[in-house]
């Protein structure tokens, strides 16, 4: 028992001399990706496939965060395909666990990097930006804030609003893009 206490100790007083590094939204910098298990990013994968078969091959990047606080990360995809995208941008979407299934909780259209969380919430999740521009409309970063349901699907129109605001970046203005082909049917034989 005293090796233990002993031990706590020491690792107490070797904590106490470092100095922790100033938090990204306060340096400017993109936080550190958070990663969820390689079978999390094939589901979001297989889903993509799924839902926008007719996009393959598309590429995309994510990043993962818990919006909602219940533990749990949730998926942030930025989908990259001539099949979703237009002058105004790309299609930004918000996956949430739903047993072994994902849910839509935003599926954001004309959508920009970079894309952040606040620290504010609205609904018990936190309010994301997404960078807008292009098409002729208006230049900047929008808020999205959670209804009750879903995050708005179009930043450059209400209830979107405009923000100076940062955040801390998730998907960087110029993300790594993953690669996603579409998955051929092998005939038997």
């Amino acid at each position: 028992m005293q090796r233990f206490v002993t031990l706590i100790a020491v690792l107490g007083l070797a904590g106490c001399g470092a100095e922790a590094p100033p938090a990204p939204e306060a340096t400017g910098e993109a936080a550190a990706p958070a990663t969820a298990p390689a079978s999390a990013e094939a589901d979001i994968r297989h889903f993509l496939l799924q839902e926008y078969p007719e996009a393959a091959p598309m590429r995309y990047a994510l990043a993962w965060h818990d919006l909602d606080g219940d533990g749990t990360d949730e998926a942030i995809v930025h989908v990259v395909t001539p099949w979703l995208c237009g002058s105004g941008g790309c299609n930004t979407l918000v996956l949430a666990q739903a047993g072994p299934m994902w849910r839509k909780v935003g599926d954001i259209s004309v959508s920009r990097t970079p894309v952040a969380v606040l620290d504010s919430a609205t609904g018990g999740w936190k309010d994301i930006t997404v960078s807008i521009g292009g098409g002729g409309g208006a230049s900047g970063t929008a808020v999205l804030k959670f209804d009750g349901e879903s995050y708005p699907a179009n930043p450059t129109v209400p209830p979107a609003e405009m923000t100076e605001a940062q955040g801390t970046v998730l998907i960087a203005e110029d993300p790594e893009l993953v690669e996603l082909a579409a998955v051929e049917e092998t005939s038997g034989g």
